[in-house]
């Protein structure tokens, strides 16, 4: 019974402290942080070359709609690249690649020789890019026209190394999943970032929509030869790995607010349920192989940083505390109580995103059950399987046929 009460404290210790990181400090200091106005930045003179390099697998007639969102963006076409890679996917995703240059010759697709994972993919996409700046976004993903020029112009203006754009749900009204999924993403880019922003320490920047200098990604270029934990090679998270060796790196890391790009959401339980494994998976990794270079983090970070990871192990330690005791009720209160808060902030502010990307904040009151549930199943399992190597919502079960890269 002691124990079971030490965990209840500790638990309630660690929550404090990431509540007031989070969503007080965080939320104060982005108010008090004018490289978060909208009118921040201004236009450069001359805008730097970029390269968009899009990482493929198994995307199959979603990267037609990723293409014509890239042949949209409002940015100068003598400055811009842009080449899809393709991992030896499995499905008819080359084909449409393929079509995608017919219909845009002005851009690429390479095909790896070999499946390599996102990581290694990219990492030699930007080897023989010869622009200033890369960006990197999903094959899944639609950007808005104007995301590049607001992520260039942030770039510039606040001297970052890495600048990541917002991510929202393009599929929000599928279902009540994607309905759910639509306020959780808007909750995530609003309020759990700006601690980390506010110092330009964002430990994670999403692959959907970062930019990138050359120079930071060749300075780090030695990190991303081999990745492994116990002799397992780890293909997920890369985004997170890449942020963080930046930061380890001295890099300056920041999020941009104006820029925007929406994805399609899970559809059903089970891709969801993937997800969410393999960014527990991302997140457990990253902490662990983080312990020795915890000295390279600002202190502020650090301790908002090493409060999530206890949190992440202390958190289904508490459920399985309530649980014990029958206290099935008190942790789906303590839940609905805080998703109902940012149910309310989401209904007040979603007339800032496009029509498909809006849903009714009432649907985020699932995730009172859905939140608990997935902790205390998904923290234990992800644990036990670090060393799985597969992406989960992408197919993998047929062998890819090698195929010859064209330019």
């Amino acid at each position: 019974m002691l124990s079971l009460v030490v965990v209840e404290w500790l638990f309630a210790i660690l929550v404090l402290i990431v509540f007031a990181n989070r969503y007080v400090a965080g939320s104060i200091l982005r108010l008090a942080d004018r490289r978060g106005r909208a009118d921040y930045a201004r236009e450069p003179a001359d805008w730097p070359s970029v390269t968009i390099i899009i990482p493929v697998f198994n995307e199959g007639a979603h990267v037609r709609r990723a293409a014509a969102s890239f042949d949209a963006i409002d940015y100068p076409r003598d400055k811009l690249q842009i080449g899809f890679v393709d991992d030896q996917s499995t499905d008819d995703t080359y084909d449409h690649l393929l079509a995608v240059v017919e219909q845009h010759p002005w851009m690429r697709v390479e095909q790896n020789p070999v499946n390599m994972g996102k990581r290694l993919g990219i990492k030699n996409a930007v080897l023989r890019a010869d622009t200033e700046l890369i960006l990197s976004v999903d094959s899944d993903v639609v950007v808005e026209s104007s995301a590049l020029k607001e992520l260039v112009k942030h770039m510039i203006e606040s001297r970052a190394d890495a600048v990541g754009g917002c991510v929202f749900v393009s599929n929000a009204n599928d279902n009540w999943l994607t309905r759910m999924q639509a306020v959780k993403y808007w909750i995530g880019y609003q309020f759990l970032k700006n601690l980390e922003n506010a110092f330009s320490h964002v430990m994670c920047l999403s692959g959907c929509l970062t930019l990138y200098t050359r120079k930071a990604l060749l300075d780090v270029d030695r990190h991303l030869d081999k990745r492994s934990f116990l002799g397992d090679e780890i293909k997920y998270g890369e985004d997170r790995f890449l942020t963080r060796k930046l930061v380890e790196s001295g890099a300056r890391t920041r999020l941009c607010f104006t820029a925007r790009c929406f994805t399609k959401a899970p559809v059903t339980m089970h891709h969801y349920v993937s997800q969410q494994l393999r960014w527990r998976r991302s997140n457990t990794i990253d902490f662990i192989t983080a312990l020795p270079q915890l000295s390279r983090f600002h202190p502020v970070v650090l301790v908002h940083y090493i409060s999530i990871a206890m949190l992440l192990l202390f958190y289904p330690l508490f459920l399985a505390s309530q649980f014990s005791r029958l206290g099935f009720m008190l942790p789906m209160l303590e839940h609905s109580l805080l998703v109902t808060v940012f149910a309310l902030a989401y209904d007040i502010n979603k007339r800032k995103l496009p029509k498909f990307a809006r849903t009714s904040g009432i649907w985020f009151l699932a995730m009172a059950f859905v939140f608990p549930v997935m902790y205390i199943t998904l923290t234990p399992l992800a644990i036990a399987t670090l060393g799985a190597s597969s992406w989960e919502t992408r197919g993998h079960g047929r062998k890819p046929k090698p195929r010859l890269a064209r330019a």
